[in-house]
This record gives C-alpha cells, structure tokens and sequence, in this order.
C-alpha cells in the first residue's frame, strides 16, 4: 500500500477520506485537522493561556501533545476522583508528558470536597450512576480551576465518535436543549466561566490513536470501566457499523448537523437566565448549583450514617 501523497510505504488507509497516508504524511493531515477546527470554529489563538483536561487516556493526551506541538501554551489539569493510588498510573504518565512538552501540570483532589470519597462511592451512597456523579464534579472543578488561575480557554479530547454518538444519542431521543448545545465551542457566558472547546472533533478515534502511538505518546490504554456499561457505546457500536458499509458517514452526520443546525431545528438564540449559587458564588439556573447539591447530599448521608 503506497502513499497517496508521495508512493512511500503508506502507515495507514482512511477510507472516509479516500487516502492512503505514510507516517510523515499523516501527521501532517491529523495536525491540519486540528488545526482547521481551531481556525474554523474560532476556538483560541496562541496568545491565549489553553488549559488542557487530561486524563491520562489517549485522547486528552495527544491533544495536549499536539496543541504545543503547533505552537499554542497549554497546560494540563488532572481531576483526582479517586481516594490513595489508584490515580497515581495516570498521573504518573501525564507528569512525564509534562516534562517532555515543558508545560505545567495541575491536579485537583476532588475527594477532598467529599470527606475523602471517590466518585464511586459517592455514587454508591446516593444510588446514582458514576458516570452522572463524575460528570458534575469534573466540570465544576475544571471550570473553577481555569477561572480563579487566569486561563482564557479549557480543552478536552472529545474526538468525532464521541461527539457523533452523542448527538446521535440525543436526536433518538429528542432531547432538544442538549441538541440546541452541540457544538464545538461552548462560549464564556458569564465572568466565572471560561470558553471551553474541543480541537479533536473533526478526527476519528482510530485516527487519534493512530497518532498517539506513532508518536510514542504513552497513554492509559484502559478505558474507564464504568463507560463500558454505558448506553453510549450501543450508538457508538451502531455509528460503527454504519462506518464499515458506509465509509465516511460520522463525519457527514456531524458536521452536516453543525452545518445546517439552525435551518433544521429552527432554533432561535435561546436566554438562559444565570445566578450565582448561594453556596459558592459560581454561575448556575438554581438557587444552588448542582456541585454543590451533590456535597450537601454526601454530607447529609454521612451524618445520618453516623448517628448525628
């Protein structure tokens, strides 16, 4: 198999794009790539301060990796969500990327705002999903790190499959305000939030992984066990497989949606009314945010536990 670009020895065949692509070659397409969605969607310039949300995985990773490749000041931030070692492997592995880029790494303990308890056994205590407890507590502690140290803007590594699983997730079902939302940026809306985007949507996963492993990222290679169960990866096996008979299909389904969103769904700019919470002072629609909800349920069944 030779290179569609220059006859050498191709790494690998992108079918969705009708190309076969050497190592040099590929790295040049998948840096353009990420490149492009930066430009396409204004995300950030490279005067602006990009912080990174890492989580040691493949996809956080090689876009920590190749933000500074292009030139752009990224930094990363670990969200610890587990109590003693566990997190020290993905840890381990971010700190030695930092090194290696010359860009600081941050880690935030949210254990210490539950009395010690991981995501885990929060969910266990109130008998809610961990994957519902994890995603409020990531996005609370990433936003409030970025804002109170001065980042204009916060990246993660969403790539093209998850974000055509979610979409597609959410057009099964309806669920219009997420639908009204799908984008690649979502913009600073009030002082004490900050812009968060994802550079990684126009890449497949095989492609970010691909990357990765040419490039001698040392990633975890262990998805989160919780996402397994996940009623996600019954779209992404569906997109898959629609991917297999019709080679470039999730990036049609994408960023046509992105392309004709308004004209389809007919949705006009819709006014969210933000306040600050009681508890916290950071932006919310209730009286008090839902981080903030979630510590005083932990607390309050700690205490009737314990008698008090």
């Amino acid at each position: 198999m030779k290179c569609t670009k220059c006859g050498r020895e191709a790494v690998v065949k992108l079918r969705h794009h009708n190309l076969k692509l050497c190592e040099e070659h590929f790295f040049e397409y998948f840096e353009k790539r990420v490149e492009k969605a930066i430009r396409k969607y204004d995300m950030f310039t490279r005067s602006d301060r990009v912080l990174v949300a890492v989580s040691g995985g493949k996809d956080s990773m090689t876009l920590w990796y190749v933000l500074n490749r292009l030139g752009y000041r990224a930094d990363a931030l670990f969200v610890k969500t587990w109590s003693g070692d566990l997190a020290f492997p993905a840890i381990e592995k971010i700190e030695k990327l930092g090194k290696e880029l010359g860009r600081e790494v941050h880690v935030i303990d949210s254990t210490a705002y539950f009395e010690g308890l991981s995501t885990y056994e929060i969910a266990k205590l109130l008998r809610r999903t961990v994957c519902s407890i994890c995603g409020t507590v990531r996005r609370y502690l990433m936003n409030k790190f970025a804002v109170e140290n001065g980042y204009d803007v916060l990246a993660t590594g969403h790539n093209l499959d998850d974000e055509a699983t979610v979409l597609l997730g959410n057009i099964l079902h309806w669920q219009s305000d997420y639908i009204y939302r799908s984008w690649p940026v979502l913009e600073k809306v009030h002082e004490k939030f900050v812009k968060k985007v994802k550079p990684l949507v126009l890449l497949y996963e095989d492609e970010v992984r691909l990357y990765a492993d040419l490039r001698g990222i040392d990633y975890l290679k262990n998805a989160c066990p919780f996402s397994l169960s996940a009623t996600s990866t019954l779209y992404k096996r569906i997109l898959n497989e629609l991917e297999r008979e019709q080679p470039g299909v999730k990036i049609r389904f994408y960023t046509g949606f992105l392309k004709e969103k308004e004209k389809l769904f007919r949705l006009e700019d819709k006014h969210v009314e933000l306040r600050e919470c009681e508890r916290c002072g950071y932006p919310t629609t209730s009286r008090i945010c839902s981080f903030c909800r979630l510590r005083e349920g932990v607390l309050e069944k700690i205490n009737l536990k314990a008698g008090r």
